[in-house]
């Protein structure tokens, strides 16, 4: 059950990065075209590339949480035996936990005030912009406490990473 219910998730967030990168390139292939060979540009192209790309980064952050592919500088840590880098692991992943906490309460003022401005060229909510913070948000935390119990599964299994 929980197996099939992770693979149904990880398929949705998969696809709505692909939806979200596709109709990128589909509004700046259509900006380009109406711009350069038209000689007629959309004046909403630039600014829905923008929203569509402050999505994505959310998205995409929460995969990249998933496979453990975010930057990081592990030089000192590289070095601890492979118990103490688990309890390592396990501190910086609480620690991207209560940064995340933090953004998510932060963004909800923000989303309430932005609720009566609308963008420019698209006229949408420009809430529905700052959305992609708390929703983010949530993803990236999804990911993060999976990977937590992942860690502490291994840890308490004797498993070395």
């Amino acid at each position: 059950m929980s197996r099939s219910f992770w693979r149904v998730y990880e398929t949705l967030v998969n696809t709505i990065a692909v939806v979200l990168f596709s109709a990128m390139v589909v509004v700046t292939a259509l900006g380009v075209f109406f711009r350069y060979v038209l000689n007629a540009p959309l004046y909403w192209t630039e600014e829905t590339d923008r929203y569509l790309f402050i999505w994505l980064t959310f998205v995409g952050a929460s995969i990249t949480m998933r496979y453990k592919a975010h930057i990081m500088v592990d030089v000192v840590v590289r070095y601890l035996n492979p118990r103490l880098r688990q309890w390592f692991a396990l501190l910086a992943q609480l620690f991207v936990l209560v940064f995340l906490a933090i953004l998510f309460t932060a963004s909800l003022p923000v989303i309430d005030v932005t609720s009566r401005t609308r963008t420019t060229a698209t006229d949408i909510p420009m809430s529905w912009v700052y959305l992609s913070v708390p929703i983010g948000c949530t993803m990236i935390a999804i990911e993060t406490l999976r990977l937590m119990a992942a860690t502490w599964r291994a840890m308490r299994e004797g498993v070395r990473p």
